[in-house]
């Protein structure tokens, strides 16, 4: 019998990528915001990289979470 749609792993390896794609430009709209918000509001102190390393963190857990996620579904059967 032939496959009409793609495969349940093949559809999570996809969600997976497009939350992380959506991660990645969340994670870069904080960034800019606190940029923004850093050079606006206290100039003479840079924090901006706190920020930047939390968002960082998550960001890479989310990244090893994906990672797991798609070497799980790839098969590999020996």
């Amino acid at each position: 019998m032939a496959r009409i749609g793609p495969s349940r792993a093949f559809q999570k390896r996809d969600f997976h990528r497009r939350a992380l794609s959506l991660h990645f430009v969340g994670w870069l709209l904080v960034l800019v915001a606190a940029f923004a918000v850093n050079r606006h509001y206290t100039p003479e102190v840079f924090w901006m990289q706190w920020v930047a390393l939390a968002a960082g963190i998550v960001l890479a857990v989310h990244g090893a979470i994906f990672a797991r996620s798609t070497l799980s579904t790839m098969g590999g059967g020996d």
